[in-house]
């Protein structure tokens, strides 16, 4: 497969037609591989197996990529069988160089009882993924559907311990350095927050997230002292966009001195392609489902969501808070075709890449959908906020309608 088609093909996933009858068929066909793959490990796996057997340079420099970035430190030997090529980061351009190595693949297959991952789906490896019976066996595709890939993630909870901080040490790590803070101020990436006088922003904890770590000029006026991430793709992958972000983000750090709150869904890879920051990093733990809340002691953890505002930003603000001020979260306008716009963003270059990485994952988007859950959501945790006693204000321009309810103008029409 050339760059070129590449390139073309994660354009199109991102901003291309929504196909929706095709992802609905793409989605059942996840849900049938995982009721026959992902099963509950019935042994200890002794080491990971991948198939097929890769087929070209490409391929193996893709893979090994992948692997690197998401298991390269799960300990266990990874098993690939079949032919061997020269790992080349010009074969894939979209992703980071320095994660183009050799994870720690062995020839041989070892001893003991394999977890079995499907990397391409094929009639062959499908045939194997319904009759192994070893430790588990999942399809991590990046062509198949847009969770597939997050796969390699679940694989890292069934096979390796948790590198990050527990719930209890990242509550206290939050809450000792801003003890006695009042009032909390977000600014997220949307155009809106290049319109807010940052000098005249004197709350207590300042919270900030994504994309704003690579504005330098920003960060200074600003003064973060928590910065937000917890996107798969965006901030743990191995795109060359991703990599880009977290150089950015450790210059943010020196910086700003921030505490960073992270998801506990995807963020085990980031120990170890980024160990030193390990000791600021709190970690909030994921549930799917239930009332709308902040951690307490009691329940440290948040609603899952498909947005970083909502899952981190402002329940960590309204664990810390009382009073909470939003800046930067703009919404989408009916003439979008993407998720919305940012004011603050990494060019079209970097983008191209992240696409081209994980085609699916944009590729089985559908946008609108994702929009109005996102300002429900909103809407449902900014009013248990406000029934606990909560003060909160819309302190920037929005289409979302809870923040107008609260203060926020419509942007203008661009």
């Amino acid at each position: 497969m050339s760059t070129t088609s590449n390139q073309s093909k994660g354009n199109e996933a991102a901003y291309g037609q929504r196909k929706i009858r095709e992802t609905k068929a793409r989605h059942w066909a996840y849900r049938g591989l995982s009721v026959l793959g992902l099963r509950p490990p019935t042994d200890s796996a002794s080491y990971i197996e991948f198939t097929p057997a890769v087929h070209d340079a490409e391929e193996f420099s893709d893979l090994s990529t992948r692997v690197s970035c998401y298991l390269g430190d799960v300990g266990l030997p990874l098993y690939l069988p079949g032919p061997r090529f020269a790992l080349d980061p010009s074969s894939v351009p979209y992703m980071e160089p320095e994660l183009v190595q050799d994870p720690g693949w062995v020839s041989e297959r070892p001893e003991g009882i394999p977890y079995l991952l499907v990397h391409r789906l094929t009639l062959a490896s499908f045939a194997r993924l319904v009759t192994h019976r070893g430790a588990g066996a999942t399809v991590v595709d990046k062509e198949l559907y847009k969770l597939t890939e997050l796969s390699y993630w679940r694989i890292r909870e069934n096979l390796a311990w948790p590198n990050y901080p527990s719930a209890d040490t990242s509550l206290s790590r939050l809450k000792d350095r801003f003890q006695g803070a009042r009032s909390s101020f977000i600014l997220a990436t949307g155009p809106s927050a290049l319109t807010v006088d940052l000098d005249a922003v004197d709350a207590d904890i300042r919270i900030t997230c994504n994309s704003a770590v690579m504005d330098i000029d920003r960060l200074r006026a600003f003064r973060p002292n928590i910065i937000a991430c917890t996107d798969p793709v965006f901030h743990f992958g191995p795109s060359r966009y991703a990599a880009a972000f977290r150089q950015d983000l450790l210059r943010a750090i020196d910086l700003c001195d921030p505490v960073l709150v992270c998801g506990s869904d995807w963020v085990s890879p980031l120990l170890n392609l980024l160990p030193e920051l390990e000791d600021r990093l709190a970690v909030i733990p994921f549930q799917r489902g239930g009332p709308w809340r902040w951690p307490t002691k009691e329940n440290p953890t948040t609603r899952s969501t498909e947005s970083v505002l909502t899952n981190l930003m402002i329940p960590v603000a309204l664990m810390l808070t009382d009073h909470l001020s939003v800046a930067g979260v703009d919404g989408r306008q009916p003439t979008e075709n993407y998720f919305w716009t940012h004011g603050v963003q990494y060019s079209d270059e970097l983008m191209k890449t992240v696409f081209d990485a994980h085609p699916a994952f944009f590729r089985d988007r559908n946008y609108e959908d994702h929009y109005d859950r996102y300002c429900q959501g909103i809407e449902d945790l900014l009013q248990a906020g406000e029934r606990a006693g909560k003060v909160i204000v819309g302190a920037a321009p929005s289409w979302i309608p809870a923040f107008g309810k609260r203060g926020a103008s419509p942007p203008p029409i661009a």
